[in-house]
Parts: structure tokens; C-alpha cells; sequence
């Protein structure tokens, strides 16, 4: 796949709002809470290892999302579209919302693990979209015009302003690792 924009590209440089939810969600466990430990590295680790965590291509992401359209099903049935079939659908102005959650389990010294879950919260606005669609998988976008926007929650509560790109034209078009994203068979 090409390189594109990845995830934690649309959030602020500095999560420390973030580093400090994990810590706090530390603190508050019975056996980490009360332990003398070096709460600032392990905010500015959790920080690093959710960054981390959001190292994945945005399109990617997307392309989960489009995969699920009730009109793209069709394409996953093989009386419809037989194995080696390309097929290209056009789709007009839209918008489509995901939400992935990055959990990271922190471990301090023999305690049991303790997950910190997040939200990460997307919205693409596109103007025009092509999909390559071969043997039930998206296999290539040509996303024309659009923007993203993004926001990073925990427990339901944003922690920081929704980042929203600018509208922009994306160049060229993305080809997914084979082979692609697949698309479920609708029962």
C-alpha cells in the first residue's frame, strides 16, 4: 500500500491529557496506586506507546468502514461478481464516521495488567471516491476531495478540541496490501 496519512497524524503533537488519564487510571488501582514510581516517564510511555498505537493508515481504517455499505455487500457474492472480476464503483459526496479503540496494557512489576482504553473518533468528508472491488476486496481508492476530522476520548470525555484537516485534494490513488480489505457476506 502506499504510504498515506496515518491516525496519529490528526491528533495534537502532545497528549499529555492522555498521559494523565493512564496515569490516573494507575493510581487508582489498589495494588499500582500506592506504589512510589516515576508517574511522569510512565505518562511520557503510555503517551509514546498510544502514539504508537495509531501508527495505521487512515485510508486503511476507512476502508473497513465502506467495506460494511450494504450496497458494496453484493460484490462479496460470487453468483454476482465471479472470482476475477474488477469491479469500479463511483460514490458520490459523502461522509463516513469510525471509531477505533487503542487499549494499552500497562504492567508494573508483578501486578496483573491494567488496560487503559481509549476512543479515537473519525470523521471523513469526501466530495467524489472510487473503489476497486476484486474478489470480494476493496482493493484500491482514489479518494479525490475531502477532509478528516478526529478526536481522541477516554471514558466518553474528548480529550482535547476535534482536529479537522483541511479540505485538500488527495493525489493518486491508495492499493491496499492483497489482498485488500475484505468485504463480509451479508446473511
Amino acid at each position: 500500500m502506499d504510504e498515506g496519512i496515518k491516525l496519529r497524524d490528526l491528533l495534537p503533537d502532545k497528549l499529555q491529557s492522555a498521559a494523565a488519564k493512564g496515569v490516573a487510571r494507575l493510581k487508582a488501582n489498589d495494588q499500582v496506586g500506592g506504589m512510589t514510581l516515576a508517574w511522569n516517564y510512565i505518562g511520557d510511555e503510555l503517551e509514546d506507546s498510544l502514539q504508537s498505537s495509531l501508527d495505521c493508515d487512515l485510508l486503511g481504517v476507512l476502508a473497513k468502514g465502506w467495506a460494511e455499505w450494504r450496497d458494496i455487500a453484493e460484490y462479496a457474492d460470487e453468483t454476482k461478481h465471479p472470482k476475477g472480476e474488477t469491479s469500479v464503483l463511483s460514490v458520490g459526496k459523502g461522509q463516513i464516521s469510525r471509531e477505533v479503540y487503542p487499549t494499552l496494557e500497562v504492567t508494573v512489576g508483578s501486578c496483573p495488567c491494567v488496560d487503559v482504553k481509549f476512543t479515537f473518533r473519525l470523521s471523513a468528508h469526501y466530495e467524489c471516491l472510487e473503489l476497486s472491488i476484486l474478489n470480494g476486496h476493496i482493493t484500491r481508492v482514489a479518494p479525490g476531495k475531502g477532509w478528516v476530522g478526529a478526536q481522541l476520548l477516554y471514558d466518553d470525555i474528548p480529550l482535547h478540541s476535534e482536529a479537522e484537516s483541511k479540505k485538500m485534494q488527495l493525489p493518486g490513488e491508495y492499493r491496499f496490501a492483497e489482498p485488500g480489505i475484505p468485504i463480509p457476506v451479508l446473511a
